[in-house]
């Protein structure tokens, strides 16, 4: 699980120490983000050396920051089975777009052995 708060910036929380594949992610915003424009995040792998930002989103669409609070969002996991494989030493993270202002929450990404 990945925490985030208002104060939150691109965010890694987990290095794979073996292989895996990504089975589920759910987010669940616990205060609902106030900005005026979009807030939103997207759930991606990187591999050593490359910033979270250039990685691959593992899902489809985005986790909207200002849904409503305490209110489950499952993402639809990628359609490309590669992005799902998770290497042993790739990072995973969260990349923000929008000001967060008072979004806080966390992200939940299950992990299988691959």
């Amino acid at each position: 699980s990945i925490e985030y708060n208002a104060s939150a910036v691109v965010t890694v929380s987990f290095v794979a120490s073996r292989a895996y594949i990504v089975k589920s992610i759910t987010g669940r915003p616990t205060v609902a983000g106030t900005d005026g424009g979009a807030v939103t995040a997207a759930i991606k792998k990187a591999a050593s050396a490359t910033a979270i930002t250039a990685g691959t989103a593992l899902h489809s669409g985005t986790f909207n920051l200002k849904g409503t609070a305490d209110t489950i969002q499952a993402l639809t996991l990628s359609t490309t089975a590669s992005d799902l494989l998770i290497p042993a030493g790739t990072a995973i993270g969260i990349d923000f777009t929008g000001t967060l202002t008072s979004a806080t929450g966390v992200v939940t990404v299950s992990l299988a052995p691959a």
